[in-house]
């Protein structure tokens, strides 16, 4: 039997409400593949991750894997999320359920990243150009 699968975005939070905007719309295009998706922060904003855990495995999520988009390692990744999760390695207990807690590794150097930062820097050329 497969396990259910929750996926549940990081993201670090902020005062200003397009953080959670950011948030919504990513999980929204990640739900077009895995059913269960919700997001959570590290700091400034809610819902917080161990709120978000919960909320996936109140939904069903007998697995979820953590998703970062962050783009490296660092005291968040490697100590904050798992903290604010209240998570110990992989098996852990949420609402009184063993679940599998999986930590997907931040973005990272990647050429799809670069291709939209070389597209950023074009519509900035592009828009500053005289008419």
């Amino acid at each position: 039997m497969i396990a259910l699968l929750g996926v549940l975005l990081v993201l670090h939070g902020s005062k200003i409400p397009q953080w959670k905007e950011m948030a919504v719309g990513y999980a929204s295009m990640l739900r077009e593949n895995f059913p269960l998706v919700e997001y959570g922060f590290l700091e400034f904003d809610t819902p917080d991750l161990r709120s978000a855990l919960e909320c996936l495995v109140a939904k069903g999520a007998e697995e979820v894997v953590v998703v970062p988009l962050l783009f490296a390692t660092g005291t968040h990744f490697l100590k904050d999320i798992p903290r604010l999760l209240g998570i110990e390695g992989e098996n852990n207990t949420v609402l009184g359920k063993k679940i599998n807690v999986k930590i997907a590794q931040p973005i990272g150097l990647d050429e799809r990243v670069a291709k939209i930062l070389k597209e950023r820097v074009e519509g900035v050329i592009e828009t500053s150009k005289p008419n």
